[in-house]
């Protein structure tokens, strides 16, 4: 192992800026905003971690969602923030009667059968609009992209890295339920 040294900043008052500049626009090709996991790891957590932890995970890794995985890595569900919300920990409990911290992930998980995504193929031949459009109708900041062909998951769009590749910010906001539709009317 070697030894590196540090070395004082105070007379370095220039940033270099790349000239490789990321040109990502609305009518940029879909997989250019596109988390491909062949070539990244995806974000798991094994199905036997307790909630709790699994918030602090996400949080000392600023992540917002991971996918949930057993121990042969076999995809069950997303687990997001949202989803462990203090306040449905607490309700979650109460129904099963138990406490906060005896709940598992998979018990406050999203099922991959209450999940969908977008098809490898389709997204191939998108672009970057039709992707936000998607994200937005259906209020959702990530979505899946699956591989029909290889019957897997091949990776996913996250709403703030498209934020970040177009510089601008995305609104995402849930459907409107039957009640906010009711009141607004009123």
């Amino acid at each position: 192992m070697r030894n590196l040294d540090l070395y004082s900043t105070a007379s370095i008052d220039h940033l270099l800026w790349s000239t490789d500049e990321d040109k990502t626009q609305l009518n940029s090709p879909a997989l250019s905003i596109f988390t491909d996991f062949d070539h990244s790891q995806p974000m798991v957590i094994d199905a036997s971690t307790n909630a709790i932890d699994t918030l602090d995970v996400m949080n000392k890794t600023h992540a917002f969602m991971r996918l949930v995985v057993d121990k042969n890595n076999q995809f069950l569900g997303v687990i997001t923030k949202h989803e462990l919300l203090h306040r449905k920990m607490v309700k979650l409990a109460n129904k099963f009667a138990c406490s906060i911290e005896e709940l598992l992930v998979t018990d406050m998980m999203i099922a991959r059968d209450k999940l969908s995504a977008l098809d490898y193929q389709q997204l191939s031949t998108a672009n970057v609009s039709d992707v936000v459009r998607s994200l937005q109708e259906n209020g959702l900041h990530h979505m899946l992209v699956i591989d029909h062909q290889q019957h897997h998951i091949r990776g996913l769009i996250a709403a703030n890295d498209v934020a970040r590749k177009l510089k601008v910010p995305i609104n995402i906001e849930l459907p409107p339920s039957f009640m906010h539709i009711f009141k607004t009317a009123i």
